[in-house]
């Protein structure tokens, strides 16, 4: 089976890092797993918040992939999701003056005679894939629903439809992101929608969808007894996915002990070691120095040097598995608490740089203040390390998103390629050597670990010479308004 890059099309594919790679959307997203992947994903929402996170980013992928945007609105006003896509960074004036977004009516589209014809509704599709194709990358719609409920509509049609729009959709550049209110829709519907979509958008997660059935099984004579053999079958697969999900949790939890004994071993045995070697290296320098040539000396400066760059890089890993194995206790934390306990830390690298640091107004945020501290004490001590010739100017500032906060550290610094901005975050991954910067290159992997403790996410925005951006996405308070 051909993959969307394969085909050179638009498809599922990307509807799915849409949401994978958004701040709004921040749940799990399944892989396409073994369905034929349809261009037709549906988000069945109980919330507000939960249709926009996923409607958000899927209309801003395409407007940043140069795809004709249609939104189709039923009984929800294009307000609303307008000033939801202005929070997401979409210049909503900007692409409805283009033509590259454009809002209809149901009245405009799927009623436009009046009542539901599945034929008139595919020649309207037809014609805008034609249409949108002819000049755009591709044609992009999202739906509102609940006018099935119309009188006039018939249930069996709309289904049978939705059947007939993945034929006309497979091969197009085109994908629609169908919205279903499960708090009006009845559930006799919702149970249809979920066999008919291979892929689901439900309580912040895409589900690879056990329940799925082909349309063309879903619609023959013979489907209550297939039916059958499928819920059997997902019983079955269900059960045995649980056992092999317990046996993996228990390989996990020996393997967390493992590395608990590890992280005790870093502590005490392989340290104490290294401060003996370095001890007695600089003994042997200080009480045998006027009998030892310049060469020796040197010798003995290099090996005391790797024994401290050792200890540094123990202190760090046995940091990171503490991170790693410990549990992240969260409640509310001041984060100009936070900032104002780093900078003090760091009062002595700040004056000696010369640093000028600009604090906006920091939330409050759910969150473990321990591990707060240690991840904008490593952003911050970044900033200044990878500085440019001048005394660098750093700001620490936030914004307030659906349901959580993204904050920032900026900086005026020497920056990053935007080829290596995924690699720094993993552990060792250095981008300079110890004579250019010094580090253990397990700083930035550190505070990944925190953010995903968090729920969050972490990532730069960096040209070379230009700065850098390091955002963290982090849960408002509870208690917050």
């Amino acid at each position: 089976m051909q993959t969307d890059d394969q085909r050179g099309v638009l498809g599922l594919k990307s509807g799915l890092d849409a949401l994978r790679s958004s701040p709004e959307f921040r749940g799990p997203v399944e892989s396409l797993g073994d369905h034929d992947p349809t261009e037709h994903l549906a988000v069945i929402h109980e919330s507000q918040a939960e249709r926009l996170a996923a409607v958000v980013p899927f209309m801003r992928q395409g407007i940043e992939r140069g795809e004709r945007c249609l939104y189709i609105v039923n009984d929800r006003s294009e307000s609303d999701l307008i000033e939801a896509m202005e929070r997401g960074g979409i210049d909503v004036d900007a692409v409805l003056e283009s033509g590259a977004l454009t809002f209809r009516t149901v009245e405009d589209t799927y009623l436009r005679t009046g009542t539901f014809d599945p034929d008139d509704m595919l020649e309207y599709y037809a014609d805008a894939i034609e249409a949108a194709t002819a000049e755009y990358a591709g044609l992009r719609i999202s739906a509102e629903t609940t006018w099935i409920l119309d009188e006039g509509t018939s249930l069996e049609k709309f289904m049978e439809y939705e059947s007939r729009v993945n034929e006309l959709f497979d091969g197009e550049d085109c994908i629609a992101l169908c919205q279903y209110d499960r708090d009006v829709i009845p559930a006799e519907i919702i149970c249809d929608v979920v066999r008919t979509h291979p892929h689901l958008v439900y309580d912040g997660a895409v589900c690879h969808n056990f329940y799925y059935t082909p349309p063309a099984e879903f619609f023959r004579p013979d489907s209550p007894d297939r039916e059958v053999d499928r819920m059997l079958g997902t019983l079955h697969e269900r059960t045995t996915a649980k056992v092999e999900r317990n046996e993996t949790i228990d390989a996990l939890e020996e393997s967390n002990d493992q590395l608990q004994r590890f992280a005790y071993i870093a502590s005490h045995d392989l340290q104490e070691p290294l401060r003996m070697v370095s001890s007695y290296l600089q003994l042997l320098e200080r009480n045998y120095r006027n009998e030892l040539d310049a060469d020796a000396r040197d010798y003995i400066d290099f090996a005391v040097g790797g024994a401290d760059r050792m200890r540094e890089m123990i202190d760090d890993l046995l940091e990171f598995s503490r991170i790693d194995t410990g549990e992240t206790t969260l409640e509310p934390v001041d984060c100009e608490g936070v900032i104002d306990t780093v900078l003090t830390d760091h009062q002595v690298q700040i004056e000696e740089s010369g640093a000028t640091i600009e604090t906006g107004t920091l939330p409050t945020v759910e969150g473990d203040r321990t591990q707060l501290e240690q991840l904008f004490a490593n952003l911050v001590g970044n900033a200044i390390k990878y500085r440019g010739n001048e005394p660098p100017e750093i700001e620490i500032d936030a914004t307030e998103r659906d349901g959580y906060w993204q904050l920032s550290v900026s900086d005026d610094g020497i920056g990053i390629d935007p080829e290596f901005t995924d690699q720094i975050f993993d552990v060792f991954n250095r981008l300079h050597t110890e004579t250019e910067y010094s580090g253990t290159g397990i700083g930035l992997a550190l505070c990944r670990k925190i953010a995903t403790n968090h729920g969050g996410e972490i990532w730069v925005d960096t040209e070379p010479g230009e700065g850098s951006t390091f955002s963290v996405t982090l849960p408002r308070a509870r208690h917050a308004d």
